[in-house]
């Protein structure tokens, strides 16, 4: 009995308020989390042509549309002043045996120099000629 007495009082001793309910612990993640999100940019094609602004040293993801299965893809000139960190690609989800299905390019980008940067993107076939008539993509980034 003493012992299924001490059982009890440690599993109350666990329900007892700590002065911190759920709804100030929620806040504090969501305050952690918008803290995290504005960080971290991502951008895409929607952002065609845009000019972001950037401190030095900070990241962002670059997220492009492709599908590498047809030979197509995004072939992408940056700035000096700007630098890859990471170069992935993702297939959208499809049933076993598809093939031609699209996906997405992501990119993580570092600016490392002050001033005016660009990233140039054409998405083409590599072997072939460019004509003039491919999608493009141009993101101007103001690096302080």
């Amino acid at each position: 009995m003493a012992l299924f007495g001490l059982i009890c009082a440690v599993i109350l001793s666990g329900c007892v308020d700590n002065g911190q309910n759920d709804t100030d612990n929620d806040s504090e993640q969501n305050q952690t989390d918008n803290a995290t999100m504005e960080t971290e940019q991502v951008i895409t094609e929607a952002d065609n042509g845009t000019i972001i602004n950037l401190k030095n040293g900070e990241t962002f993801f670059l997220k492009l549309r492709e599908n590498p299965s047809t030979g197509y893809s995004w072939q992408l000139n940056l700035s000096q002043g700007l630098s890859i960190l990471s170069d992935e690609y993702t297939q959208d989800p499809a049933s076993e045996g598809y093939t031609g299905v699209p996906g997405t390019r992501q990119w993580e980008l570092k600016a490392v120099t002050p001033g005016s940067q660009q990233v140039k993107g054409i998405y083409k076939r590599p072997w072939e000629d460019t004509t003039g008539t491919e999608d493009n993509f141009t993101l101007n980034v103001e690096v302080v």
